[in-house]
């Protein structure tokens, strides 16, 4: 990256109107120094969260409204891009244009001609100043990519407690190969850093624009089970990790999201995010003060436990995933995600449901955050209640 602690742009947005997503785009690019001459000659790629087919209102995914502004604003500097993603399960043709139509960005992207990503193959890319994972397989638009405009939406999320633009970079690694990543590092604190190091490398190799949609973000259990809450924002930044900062100011999540916490560690970004430059609101305007942040996260008195934090007695303590027998539907979705294959797929009264083997379960979240049903619950030790109440 060319800046150690690149700018944000921030602006109040209230609602998903095209013409004000497109104003406020267009001028965070200018305050950036984003111009045609930068684009000019480059392959660029637009890298959405469709994280699984949900409908925009569910909030789960990077809206059409913000994404059809952003090709407008390309539009008007001579470019045209490509969109490419890669959620979680099966990386085909077949199930990315149903996320594409589902997600509501197959009918904003036909307004620009055929730029949706139909090539499901992938490349090897190394990163030899990583800390933790030196090799990852990228999708092909990526990995050829001059450009990488991250086009992520800000929610809560039951693994990293909060999913922005660092975290969306995870869609760069082709479908499967994510739940294999999930059981090389299934410990919390390696697997945040192999994410980090993916979104270094691909920040490194490739210039970066991250803009993210928090316009309507998810609170609660996100990233897909939580519900819709307003935000009133939109954020654009070259630095992700930069952008993440704000973004967890934002949400009232100062100092406790491990990704931004892992960036200051290694010296991406300020230690506070009141060292950030931001160009339009200030951070202390766009603050959400009631944002609910994931059950798996809540640990008012997590300094209390930490004397129970490893072996056998810390597992008892960590939250795990649980099936909600009334809403599951036995559709093996989650089956297919778990990387530990810890997850079947039983049958009893002539009704199927998935049952998940506490022995073998990594807490990766896998299961909750691509149940189509919402059927899988964060679990909390009982004894967590009393002591989360320990300030």
């Amino acid at each position: 990256m060319k800046e150690k602690f690149a700018a944000v742009a921030a602006s109040r947005v209230e609602e998903y109107d095209f013409e004000d997503i497109k104003i406020v785009i267009s001028d965070h690019f200018k305050k950036l120094g984003i111009t045609s001459e930068f684009f000019a000659g480059k392959k660029v790629v637009i890298k959405p969260n469709l994280v699984m087919k949900k409908e925009p209102e569910a909030a789960a995914t990077t809206h059409p409204v913000t994404l059809d502004a952003l090709l407008s604003v390309l539009a008007d500097m001579n470019v045209l891009p490509v969109i490419a993603e890669s959620p979680g399960g099966i990386y085909s043709k077949a199930r990315m244009e149903s996320i594409y139509r589902v997600c509501g960005i197959e009918a904003v992207a036909e307004k620009y001609g055929d730029i949706l990503n139909k090539d499901v193959t992938w490349k090897h890319m190394s990163f030899k100043d990583a800390a933790v994972c030196h090799e990852f397989d990228i999708i092909t638009p990526i990995f050829e990519a001059d450009v990488i405009i991250n086009l992520c939406k800000l929610k809560s999320h039951s693994l990293t407690k909060m999913s922005a633009a660092v975290k969306n970079f995870y869609g760069c690694v082709p479908g499967i190969t994510k739940f294999e990543m999930h059981a090389a590092y299934p410990e919390n604190e390696r697997f945040i850093g192999m994410i980090c190091d993916l979104c270094r490398m691909l920040c490194e190799k490739k210039e970066v624009i991250a803009i993210t949609d928090a316009v309507i973000g998810m609170e609660g259990n996100g990233p897909t089970g939580g519900s819709p809450k307003k935000i009133g924002c939109v954020l654009t930044s070259r630095d992700p990790f930069a952008s993440d900062l704000l973004s967890e100011k934002i949400l009232g999540f100062e100092g406790t999201v491990p990704m931004v916490a892992t960036a200051k560690s290694r010296g991406y970004i300020p230690e506070s995010a009141d060292r950030l430059e931001v160009l339009g609101e200030k951070a202390e305007d766009l603050i959400v003060s009631d944002f609910a942040e994931p059950d798996s996260t809540k640990r008012r008195g997590a300094k209390a436990l930490q004397f129970f934090s490893h072996g056998k007695i810390g597992e008892l303590f960590m939250p795990r995933p649980s099936v909600d027998l009334k809403k599951c539907r036995g559709c093996s979705e989650c089956q297919k995600s778990c990387p530990q294959h810890t997850i079947e797929i039983r049958e009893k009264n002539g009704r199927k449901y998935a049952h998940i083997d506490p022995k073998k379960c990594i807490r990766c979240f896998c299961c909750h955050e691509l149940c189509p049903f919402v059927a899988i619950d964060t679990k909390r030790n009982p004894l967590l209640n009393i002591i989360s109440s320990i300030k």
